[in-house]
């Protein structure tokens, strides 16, 4: 018969209901029966609280894995980045100076000037505005108001006012939650 292995919460239900049972009962035997229970139930939930522990040790070692494997995966983002930027900028020369000043000087009295894949036509348009911030009227000015909610301040407010016994202030909820600390 195969051996069914039950769950954590399981056991530790199982070694409270023992545990009660053992501190109401009046019989001896029974006393001893459910003593072998409770040291037998206390062994497998240690056992098992040991096999978590571990299985607890391996996914910190693999989110650590995981961790270096995203740094690296960053600097070969950031890498192919800048050579992206690298051939912007070199586009960029070849479309604002480089082309300009060929068509200008080897291109016909229109400015165009036609290769064998493209033809290109010298124009003028308008480049970037330049502004000075302390001259220019507040007609060009907008103003952009952010509200925000402080959560540091609200959760400050909430445990002072939980921990005083007072009400929560207005839109704010806060529940007490269980953690654990590993050492």
């Amino acid at each position: 018969m195969p051996v069914i292995k039950k769950p954590a919460t399981q056991l530790v239900g199982e070694l409270i209901d023992v545990e009660q049972e053992l501190f109401l009962t009046q019989d001896e035997d029974r006393k001893d029966e459910l003593l072998q229970e409770q040291k037998k139930l206390q062994t497998t939930i240690r056992h098992k609280i040991s096999n978590i522990d571990y299985f607890m040790v391996e996914m910190k070692k693999r989110e650590h894995l995981i961790d270096a494997e995203v740094e690296s995966l960053k600097d070969e983002i950031q890498r192919l980045k800048n050579r992206r930027r690298g051939l912007e900028r070199t586009q960029d020369f070849f479309n604002r100076q480089l082309l300009p000043a060929v068509i200008q000087e080897v291109g016909d009295e229109d400015g165009v000037y036609e290769t064998d894949t493209a033809r290109y036509k010298l124009y003028e348009s308008f480049g970037p505005v330049d502004i000075d911030h302390n001259t220019i009227s507040n007609d060009f000015k907008k103003v952009e108001i952010l509200e925000k909610v402080d959560k540091v301040k609200a959760r400050k407010a909430a445990i002072d006012a939980f921990k005083a016994g007072q009400d929560m202030p207005p839109g704010i909820n806060i529940d007490t939650v269980k953690r654990v600390r590993r050492s």
